[in-house]
């Protein structure tokens, strides 16, 4: 039974091990959605990658990534 808990246990914790963060670059735009909101894109850097990411408000200074 020990073994059973220590297994669940440990493969929840390498699961959420896996998240990685992303860094705001500074760069970002104000747009306009398909609902006709306005939104923020926001770019932000993960290891060398580029992508961005909309927000309501205002854009975070570092994302979580999986």
């Amino acid at each position: 039974m020990k073994s059973v808990f220590a297994l669940v246990f440990f493969s929840t914790i390498a699961a959420s091990a896996f998240a990685a963060t992303a860094f705001f670059t500074g760069r970002m735009e104000q747009v306009q959605t398909v609902t006709y909101q306005m939104a923020w894109r926001c770019e932000y850097n993960y290891n060398g990658k580029i992508f961005w990411k909309l927000f309501k408000n205002t854009c975070p200074s570092s994302v979580e990534v999986e």
